[in-house]
């Protein structure tokens, strides 16, 4: 006991963790489980069930799932599963589990835990496809589901929507009114057991606001109709989005054709003033809701992840024509082009990579608590002292613990308020 108080004592978070562990092992598969742990995947059960929240709720329903913290291979959902929905969302969370001891234990590049949480949606997907098909091939075959965003780029959260995008088969012949009914219908199933909650949780909240006419256009429309919609476009917003847009399940044959047709709408040779100018008004408006907010958003604030990637994409757009390395989703490959091609300085990226990793890394923090979609950073100084002894900063005291957090933050924050302000200029931000 004396071992597991210590551990206790080191957590990121000691009288959440010490309270969990307590109501952890009243259960005696649990308490089991927790005794036969070896001694570092013990301190990452404590750290683990400290922090999060949902993941210590997830351990009091499936204690066996405790031997899957310090195991490096995936635990992904199987086939099996799509006839479950409450079997895929305990598969979904064993997953998580073992990606999020991954995560604290910090030995493997970060971007492997990004791709790890990007496979899981894929594979989950997939099952639901199965699930949602009703026994027919006829939605698998026959309509592809993009990914764009975090998705599309391989790069997701632990509480990221899934952003989507669903492109058919051009109709075949036959009764052209039923087969659409039969995707349409389907496609809704898809969506309604992604999001669907019960006692054993959620799998993913679905957004397909990026789709052609957004919210009010159809739920999906075929191969032909999709490529002439994005032809007529002006949109940059749209390129944009399709920087990252892949195939994530589905009929990939399908994903494949219209990603080859949509190369001239995404990678043009240039970028207009107009695009420039809407692009600093989003900008100028993101920054006067952080000043009425005052908390700053990871995700979204000044010095924050959108920076990057937004010079990233930029640079991405106007160059891509001319440099195939960066036609890729990842927004980390991309800005390895990006030297490659001798549009940004080697030191530069390597600066702008650490600090997109870092707060990624913040991001997920913030997320792995309660599986919420949440980018604030608390103000809180014991919120703070939380976040900053889970990343693995250095400090004997509670001072030396945040002010290291605070020197991390600054660092990585002024290395993307600076990348930003090469693409677009300082002055006009209305900061």
């Amino acid at each position: 006991m004396a071992s597991l108080d210590h551990l206790i004592a080191a957590a990121p978070d000691p009288g959440a963790a010490a309270a969990r562990l307590d109501q952890l092992r009243e259960d005696p598969e649990a308490r089991r489980r927790l005794d036969a742990l070896a001694p570092q995947s013990l301190r990452l059960a404590v750290n683990l069930v400290g922090l999060s929240r949902f993941l210590f709720h997830f351990l009091l329903r499936q204690p066996d799932a405790l031997a899957l913290i310090g195991q490096a291979a995936p635990d992904l959902p199987r086939d099996e599963a799509a006839a479950n929905p409450d079997a895929l969302r305990d598969a979904k969370y064993r997953e998580l589990l073992r990606i999020a001891a991954a995560d604290l234990l910090g030995v493997q590049p970060y971007e492997q835990v990004l791709t790890d949480l990007s496979t899981l949606a894929e594979r989950t997907m997939g099952c639901v496809l199965d699930l949602a098909g009703a026994g027919t091939d006829t939605l698998r075959e026959n309509v592809c589901i993009f990914g764009l965003g975090k998705l599309g780029a391989g790069e997701l959260n632990f509480s990221s929507d899934l952003d989507l995008i669903y492109v058919s088969a051009n109709t075949a012949a036959g009764d052209i009114v039923a087969f659409q009914k039969e995707l349409l219908d389907g496609l809704r199933r898809f969506s309604r057991l992604l999001e669907e909650s019960s006692e054993s949780g959620f799998l993913y909240r679905v957004d397909l606001n990026l789709r052609p006419w957004g919210r009010g256009g159809p739920l999906f429309m075929a191969l032909d109709d999709t490529e002439h919609y994005y032809e007529a476009s002006s949109d940059a917003w749209e390129r944009i989005a399709w920087l990252r847009a892949r195939p994530v399940a589905g009929a990939m044959p399908i994903g494949m054709e219209l990603l080859d047709r949509l190369q001239p709408f995404i990678f043009r040779r240039s970028l207009g003033s107009t695009d420039l100018e809407r692009f600093l008004s989003i900008k100028n408006e993101m920054a006067a809701a952080r000043r009425r907010r005052g908390q700053w958003n990871v995700k979204l604030g000044e010095g924050g992840i959108r920076d990057i990637e937004f010079f990233v994409q930029i640079l991405q757009l106007v160059n891509a024509a001319r440099h195939p390395a960066l036609r890729d989703t990842s927004t980390l490959r991309v800005l390895a082009g990006l030297v490659e091609c001798g549009l940004v300085p080697a030191e530069d990226a390597r600066d702008m990579r650490a600090a997109y990793l870092f707060l990624r890394r913040l991001e997920n923090r913030l997320q792995m608590i309660d599986e919420q979609q949440t980018h604030e950073v608390p103000e809180d100084p014991e919120r703070r002292l939380v976040l900053a002894r889970s990343l693995g900063l250095p400090g004997a005291s509670r001072d030396e613990l945040l002010e290291a957090f605070e020197s991390e933050l600054l660092v990585n924050r002024s290395v993307a308020r600076r990348t930003f302000e090469r693409i677009l200029p300082a002055g006009g931000r209305g900061e």
